[in-house]
């Protein structure tokens, strides 16, 4: 251990520049420490009791899954439309395609097909291809579609369930079912298809922490 002379002596040799690298790595690691010493008091958001509707959890929760149906209505569609009609279009910057955000040229043509051409009643008999239901889970109403194989005889069917992401929907998946649903070498999957809280046809959370 060098004594403290041999401190000062190797200090002293130090010109200006080394003597702030010097400084500024000590002050470096002590803000390191002081951030990690912080973090480990941050405190996560309680979960709770597992109840995430509105209001106070009640005693008892209808847990029945009941059928579910899209649907719309020509009221609905008529009020879109209204809407889609009082847009207000910015002009996009010139020469720039989309590296300012969705270029609001492109954006007319994209509305006036989903204004004039979007087959609203079709995509709803497209959607309701599967059969859809909804149940309450925690105070929410959550929605899936369940789609079970045609039966064969001595097939072997396994559970699978698809949660689509964040962003996104169940109808990610809506392709590539069939072949999940057809049984391939004696082996089937009977699939659920959840809408995650406040997506598709699922309820939001009402609570923090969700």
């Amino acid at each position: 251990v060098p004594d403290q002379k041999t401190v000062q002596q190797t200090f002293g040799a130090l010109n200006t520049t080394q003597h702030l690298i010097i400084g500024s790595a000590v002050a470096a690691g002590g803000l390191l420490a002081y951030l990690v010493h912080k973090r480990r008091q941050i405190k996560s958001i309680p979960l709770g009791e597992g109840w995430w509707g509105a209001g106070d959890k009640p005693l008892s929760e209808d847990d029945k899954i009941y059928p579910f149906q899209v649907q719309t209505s020509d009221q609905e569609i008529e009020d879109l439309h209204e809407r889609i009609d009082k847009t207000r279009y910015t002009d996009p910057l010139e020469d720039s395609c989309f590296q300012y955000g969705f270029n609001s040229t492109y954006l007319k043509k994209v509305v006036h097909y989903w204004r004039n051409q979007f087959d609203w009643k079709k995509q709803v008999a497209v959607l309701n291809k599967y059969p859809h239901f909804k149940t309450k889970i925690e105070g929410l109403d959550v929605h899936f579609i369940h789609v079970r194989p045609p039966h064969r005889e001595g097939q072997r069917v396994l559970p699978l369930m698809l949660v689509h992401g964040w962003p996104g929907s169940f109808y990610e998946f809506y392709r590539i079912l069939p072949l999940l649903t057809e049984t391939q070498d004696g082996l089937a999957f009977e699939v659920i298809c959840p809408s995650i809280p406040g997506y598709g046809f699922s309820e939001a959370p009402h609570k923090q922490g969700a």
